[in-house]
């Protein structure tokens, strides 16, 4: 059996738009250590899809080698992030029943419970792939709100589940662009809900709350409704939006316009006075000025459009407002100066930017949203079988207490 299944080893990579990451955790019961960790910059990606499979493969290496040299040994199969525009995703049910034996009703194994999960899949799926069924529910006899039907006695079990389908060329352009890379795949996980595993707390979904991870390429939403999802999407919009506006809008490098985005940024515009110049860095030593009401308006324009695409998504979902867990920004664009205060002002609703909680013990350096993703694929490693398709989404922060213990390893630096 491999290191990744027995969980005394895991492997997360995040294949971004903007970055790749990749994590390496040690589990020994009540603690995990991150033992190594690599980072490249990403090339080949467009709007969390692969573009240039050959660019992709070599910055998927680059970060997994890092790793191992840090490890020391070779990767165990890794939890891989899927993300992009071609996943769609629908709500379905199913039950199975059955006869009594001579001793009664047999408890329901694992086995019951995939069956049943896969009889909740569309009956046309064509032109699509699974990639994954996530349970919502179950129903044992008419008793519901079950959590975990597993060794429980009963004739009939129900369940409702999210399933969640891609493109098959785009599925395999990713698999085989890992394949290239030399990484053996314990899993493709949905990235809205492996960010959701690091940065929800149980009671937020309960209350029901909406994620937005706000990465390069895309925004990936999730919908948290009485514990579980219902509702995931991916919004074609992010982070490398804001830097392209500002390279076009101002004249500057795409680099120039990454570092001013970083360093510079603030949506406020009706206070600025007109007059008022920033002076932006260009590279080479050389320095320009730039109304600063101009750089202003160039990103509030671009998260406005954000946010209304966000709420017309929603919308579309059949969402009338927020639900009372609010907003739950994330990601590496997340923490842009007042596009938290423009989500709760178009919203209506409260606000926060999650990072990787702290009750994790994660190191320091990854207590932070750009870390969301990463962290969470591995919390879901921790807490899942690598089942395929079959996946609980169900999971709470309580759950992750202890698992991360701060001040063990410190070895990992991105």
């Amino acid at each position: 059996m491999s290191m990744a299944y027995t969980r005394e080893y895991l492997t997360a990579i995040d294949v971004g738009t903007t970055k790749v990451v990749t994590l390496v955790a040690k589990m020994d019961y009540a603690t995990t250590e991150i033992l190594a960790s690599g980072h490249s910059p990403s090339r080949g990606m467009r709007k969390g899809l692969i573009v240039n499979p050959e660019a992709m493969t070599v910055c998927i290496s680059k970060s997994a080698l890092d790793a191992e040299a840090m490890l020391g040994q070779k990767l165990p199969p890794a939890f891989v992030g899927i993300t992009g525009s071609h996943l769609t995703s629908l709500n379905a049910a199913g039950t199975i029943t059955r006869e009594p034996g001579r001793h009664g009703f047999e408890p329901f194994s694992q086995n019951d419970i995939d069956e049943l999960l896969k009889s909740t899949l569309p009956s046309d799926m064509a032109n699509k792939r699974l990639v994954q069924v996530v349970p919502r529910s179950f129903k044992v006899d008419g008793l519901d709100s079950v959590t975990d039907p597993m060794g429980m006695h009963g004739g009939q079990l129900s369940a409702e589940s999210h399933v969640v389908m891609g493109d098959p060329e785009m599925m395999e352009t990713l698999s085989a662009t890992l394949r290239s890379a030399g990484i053996d795949v314990a899993d493709l996980v949905l990235e809205h809900l492996a960010s959701a595993e690091a940065v929800l707390t149980s009671e937020e979904r309960l209350m029901g709350v909406v994620l937005a991870d706000i990465g390069g390429g895309t925004t990936d939403v999730a919908v948290f409704e009485n514990g579980a999802v219902n509702f995931t999407r991916s919004i074609p919009i992010a982070g490398h939006h804001f830097t392209s506006d500002l390279a076009t809008g101002l004249g500057i490098s795409p680099s120039a316009a990454e570092w001013a985005k970083l360093t510079k940024a603030d949506l406020e515009v009706d206070s600025i006075n007109q007059r008022e110049l920033l002076t932006l860095d260009i590279g080479e030593d050389k320095q320009t000025p730039v109304s600063r009401r101009v750089f202003n308006r160039l990103l509030r324009d671009r998260a406005l459009d954000l946010v209304r695409m966000f709420l017309y998504r929603l919308a579309e979902s059949g969402m009338r407002r927020i639900p009372s867990g609010g907003i739950v920004l994330t990601g590496g664009s997340a923490a842009l100066p007042g596009l938290a205060d423009l989500f709760a002002e178009y919203g209506k609703c409260s606000v926060r930017i999650g990072k990787p909680a702290q009750q994790l013990g994660l190191p320091e350096e990854f207590e932070d949203s750009i870390y969301s993703t990463a962290v969470g694929l591995l919390l879901w490693g921790m807490r899942h079988k690598p089942t395929g398709a079959m996946a609980s989404s169900k999971s709470t922060q309580s759950e992750s207490r202890g698992w991360f213990s701060r001040g063990k390893s410190r070895k990992a630096r991105v």
